[in-house]
């Protein structure tokens, strides 16, 4: 009886990506589409939760940052190096945070990979992810049997810049209410757009995000 109690108590701490995959048949509008500072937030949106709304799958509809500057945080980066939030300030950067223990962002993976991948075409746009637990709590966990993200990366074959969030406080210092979530980053470390996974968006899903990041870069400039 303790153990089936202590893996609910487990199941609960996973909420986030675990949560939703008992709605077999959602209905409304699925929150899968790309979102800026101002956008409207559809009726059938979720309030129970009590923090954002969100849809049937559990995917929230906003990021409470848009258009607020990025919090200041730190963190080390998967080959040792240092990093800091400020260190954006001046570019363009696509963040996507997410975790291996999430069966969302290991379904977003390619996509991941493949959003990396474009975006290196551009020498303005720089594209890195955190890689963080789903709390404090089940920190141990968040690597889901793996050594380490570097192993994860070498299984996978690929890799771009990823920074360690071991003990979920940049999770927390980001209100990541989502795993996977990508937030785009303007020039002056303001969060200028915000998406859920790619994996459940349609088949041009990078595509899409792609030219949705141009816009908003476009929008932001005013040229």
């Amino acid at each position: 009886m303790l153990r089936i109690f202590g893996v609910f108590i487990l199941a609960l701490g996973f909420a986030a990506c675990a949560e939703a995959h008992d709605h077999n048949d959602p209905g409304g509008e699925s929150a899968t589409d790309y979102y800026r500072p101002g956008h409207s937030i559809p009726d059938t949106a979720d309030l129970s939760r009590g923090d954002v709304p969100r849809d049937d799958y559990g995917r929230p509809y906003t990021y409470e940052g848009l258009g607020k500057p990025l919090p200041i945080f730190d963190g080390t980066r998967t080959d040792g190096s240092a990093f800091s939030s400020l260190d954006l300030e001046g570019r363009w950067t696509v963040i996507e945070v997410w975790g291996i223990w999430c069966h969302d962002s290991r379904n977003d993976a390619l996509f991941a990979a493949a959003l990396s991948t474009a975006l290196a075409q551009d020498p303005d746009v720089d594209f890195m992810s955190i890689h963080t637990p789903p709390n404090e709590e089940h920190a141990d966990r968040a690597l889901r049997g793996y050594e380490s993200v570097s192993e994860w990366f070498e299984e996978k074959g690929w890799s771009f810049p990823t920074v360690m969030d071991e003990d979920a406080s940049i999770r927390t210092s980001l209100t990541i209410r989502w795993t996977p979530t990508y937030l785009v980053i303007a020039p002056d470390r303001s969060v200028q757009g915000f998406r859920t996974g790619l994996a459940d968006a349609g088949d041009f899903a990078v595509k899409d995000f792609v030219q949705d990041i141009a816009e908003t870069r476009r929008d932001w400039t005013g040229s």
